[in-house]
C-alpha cells in the first residue's frame, strides 16, 4: 500500500498531545519533533483540527528515534486523558459499563481515526474488541498499531475507575526485541504477529455497573435525536423512517432498501407508503441530515469534524460543501452567526 493512500485518512489532532507529552518526559522537545514532521502543536487547542494517517506515522518513527524506545506506542498512550477524544471520550467516561464505552468506540470509531473500523464480538464469558483498518491504512507502522490499542486499554481503566486487565491482547505487528515490556505496559499476554489487532476481556468485568455512569451525558446525542424527532415528524411511517436514518447515519448514509429491511416490509411497500404521506426516502434523508446539522452545529463544544462524522460524511471537507448547498454559508459561518446573533 502505497504512502498516498495511507495519506488519505486523517485522526484527531488532539492525539498528538499525548505523544508530545511523553516526548517532554522522556527529555525530547516535543513542539521541535512535532515541527519537523509539518505539524504545529498549537493547532491541538482546535477541535477541528485533523492529521493525516501519514504525518502521524511520521510522527511516531521519528519519537521513537529519538528515544532509543520501541515501545514508545504505548508509552505515549499512558498519557492519554479523556478530552483527546473530545464527546466521544466523556460519554465513555460516563458510560454505564466498560462494555457500554467500547460499544460507543464501535459506533463512533471512524469519527477519531478514519481508518479505524472497530468491532466487538461476544463468545462464551468472554468479549473482544477488534480494531481493524480500512485497506486504504494497511501502510500504517506497528507504533500505530501500539498507540490504538494503548488508548483503549487506557481508557477503559479510566472508564472503570480501578485496575482492569484484558484477558490477551494480539497485535498486528513484528514481535519486538523486549516482548516483556509490552506484557508490563498491557498488563496482559501479548502475541505478535497476529492476523488482527484484538483486545479479550471477561464479561463479567467489564459487564459491571458503573457508580460513576451518567446516562444524562453519556446520552447526548440521544436527546439531541428525541428533540429531533419530536420537532421535525409527526407522521408515523416517516417517523419510523427518520427514527432509522438517524440510528444509521454515523455509520454512512443509509439506502433506502436497508432502511425497508430494518422496517420489515418491502422495497415497493415502503415507496407506496412515504409517498401517500407526501415524502420520499430521498427528501427525508436530506431534511434529516439538514436539520441534525443546525442542531449539533448549535451545541457548545461539538466541532464540525464531529457534526460531519455523526451525519455519516465521509470526509469533513464533503459534509462543508453539502452544509453550504443546505444554508448558503459554511459550517463554521453558521455556528458563528448562531453564537453572536445580529443586532437589531
Amino acid at each position: 500500500m502505497t504512502e498516498q493512500a495511507v495519506a488519505g485518512h486523517s485522526l484527531l489532532g488532539t492525539f498528538v498531545v499525548p505523544v508530545a507529552q511523553a516526548l517532554r518526559q522522556q527529555g525530547v522537545d516535543p513542539v521541535e519533533l512535532v515541527g519537523q514532521v509539518g505539524l504545529d502543536l498549537a493547532k491541538a487547542a482546535n477541535p477541528d483540527w485533523r492529521v493525516s494517517q501519514a504525518s502521524f506515522n511520521e510522527l511516531l518513527r521519528c519519537s521513537i528515534e529519538a528515544t532509543g524506545d520501541e515501545a514508545f506506542g504505548l508509552v505515549a498512550a499512558e498519557q492519554l486523558q479523556p478530552q483527546v477524544l473530545h464527546s466521544l471520550g466523556l460519554a465513555w467516561l460516563a458510560s454505564d459499563t466498560v462494555y457500554d464505552g467500547l460499544r460507543r468506540l464501535q459506533r463512533f470509531g471512524r469519527l477519531v481515526a478514519t481508518g479505524l473500523e472497530p468491532r466487538l464480538e461476544e463468545e462464551g464469558d468472554s468479549v473482544r474488541l477488534i480494531l481493524g483498518y480500512d485497506p486504504g491504512s494497511a501502510g500504517v507502522v506497528p507504533a500505530s498499531r501500539d498507540y490504538a490499542v494503548g488508548i483503549v486499554n487506557r481508557m477503559c481503566r479510566l472508564t472503570l475507575g480501578e485496575f482492569l486487565a484484558p484477558v490477551s491482547v494480539a497485535l498486528q505487528r513484528p514481535l519486538p526485541s523486549q516482548p516483556e515490556r509490552w506484557e508490563y505496559l498491557l498488563s496482559s499476554k501479548v502475541i505478535f504477529d497476529a492476523p488482527c489487532n484484538c483486545i479479550t476481556w471477561y464479561r463479567a468485568d467489564i459487564m459491571e455497573p458503573l457508580v460513576t455512569g451518567d446516562p444524562a451525558l453519556a446520552r447526548i446525542n440521544d436527546e439531541h435525536t428525541a428533540a429531533f424527532l419530536d420537532s421535525f415528524v409527526a407522521r408515523t411511517t416517516t417517523r419510523e423512517v427518520v427514527d432509522k436514518i438517524v440510528e444509521r447515519l454515523p455509520d454512512g448514509p443509509p439506502g433506502q432498501q436497508q432502511i425497508a429491511d430494518a422496517l420489515h416490509m418491502s422495497n415497493r411497500t415502503l415507496q407506496r407508503k412515504l409517498q401517500a404521506e407526501g415524502t420520499s426516502f430521498t427528501d427525508l434523508l436530506q431534511d434529516t441530515r439538514m436539520q441534525l446539522a443546525g442542531k449539533y452545529l448549535r451545541s457548545p463544544g461539538r466541532s464540525v469534524v464531529e457534526t460531519a462524522y455523526l451525519l455519516g460524511f465521509s470526509e469533513p471537507s464533503t459534509f462543508s460543501r453539502a452544509f453550504k448547498r443546505w444554508a448558503g454559508k459554511s459550517p463554521a459561518e453558521y455556528r458563528d452567526a448562531v453564537a453572536t446573533p445580529a443586532r437589531g
